[in-house]
């Protein structure tokens, strides 16, 4: 073999071995959630003497296909010969790019902003005192405008429910919530509020579309957030079935039964409030900081009404199962702590 296809081996494996590091450190990343329920149900269960378990620790979020959730736009047809009448204005290229076949498969978000850039620039042919138009032709761009800015609003909802960016940040993700830097909280609130915002004010947030959305297919922390409640809860649920079972043959009446439950007290302390329910409460608090937002959306007018269930469902209905999971675990051990109190 020769040298040079001995250095052509050895690079080939060096990629391999760095693409195999990364993604070992890409599926362990965020897995902090489910290894705490592991670590907390193992030793519990240890401590109680029952059967150990294998509790599922994924989540899947259940969402149809984006085009599910395709908004029908209108076109506004422009008649070419009303179109071509138009002196000194900085629209025609605009047009003309729109109506090439690369134009008319353009990404959600790059419609969104052509159809804001078209309507800002017929504004300003309409304004403009160095393009002398007539009557006829100021009249039909001034119809053109208000056409336009009609269905802006179902642009806007076509780019929220299209757009695989943000499809992916709320339906997909391989993690959970960390409660640390890690999740790029500040990150997600700010790009859901910029995509939003753009809706009622295109002109001071729609240059940060892109980047909120490519942001959004990085830290995807609102699918991770809404794993983690779902997971949470389920987890959370086997548990206290199993704990309450043995709770209902437990008195306390011994030293031996007083000592145990001040082991069990430590393992929930140290497992549980430390760790569980440590992440839990940044759950919390990303959720109540969000909620506003996603608020926003599942009452829109102009989204479809299956996109609008479907956020409301995971941001509000599956939060407070979530609640109500960790609020009754809680309370069956307040009930066996008591036992010995």
């Amino acid at each position: 073999m020769s040298s040079t296809t001995r250095n052509k081996t050895a690079l080939s494996q060096c990629f391999l071995l760095i693409f195999l590091m990364s993604l070992l450190q890409s599926c362990q990343r965020h897995q902090a959630l489910p290894n705490a329920l592991e670590n907390y149900s193992e030793r519990m269960y240890k401590v109680l003497d029952l059967e150990q378990k294998d509790i599922p620790t994924f989540a899947t979020l259940e969402f149809p296909n984006k085009n599910a959730f395709a908004v029908d736009i209108p076109e506004l047809n422009i008649k070419m010969r009303e179109f071509y009448a138009i002196e000194g204005c900085a629209i025609k290229q605009l047009v003309a790019e729109r109506n090439t076949a690369l134009g008319k498969i353009q990404l959600p978000s790059v419609r969104l902003s052509y159809e804001w850039v078209l309507i800002e620039r017929l504004q300003q042919c309409i304004n403009s005192n160095a393009n002398k138009q007539t009557d006829a032709v100021i009249e039909k761009m001034q119809d053109w405008v208000l056409q336009k800015q009609a269905i802006l609003p179902l642009n806007w909802a076509n780019m929220m429910t299209q757009s695989n960016e943000f499809y992916l940040g709320i339906s997909s993700s391989a993690g959970f919530i960390e409660g640390n830097e890690n999740d790029n909280f500040t990150d997600g609130l700010f790009d859901l509020k910029n995509l939003i915002a753009i809706k009622d004010d295109p002109s001071a947030n729609i240059m940060e579309m892109e980047a909120s959305l490519q942001s959004i297919a990085k830290h995807r922390i609102y699918a991770r957030l809404w794993r983690s409640q779902l997971l949470l809860r389920n987890y959370l649920n086997e548990m206290t079935t199993d704990i309450s079972q043995w709770a209902l043959t437990f008195t306390c009446k011994t030293n031996q039964d007083k000592e145990k439950l001040a082991i069990v007290r430590n393992v929930f302390t140290l497992f549980f409030i430390q760790n569980v329910q440590a992440i839990g409460a940044q759950v919390n608090h990303y959720h109540y900081l969000l909620k506003p937002e996603f608020l926003k959306l599942s009452n829109d007018d102009h989204l479809p009404n299956n996109f609008t269930l479907i956020i409301e469902q995971h941001n509000q209905t599956q939060f407070d199962e979530y609640q109500q999971a960790m609020l009754t675990h809680i309370e069956m051990w307040q009930g066996i702590f008591n036992k010995c109190d």
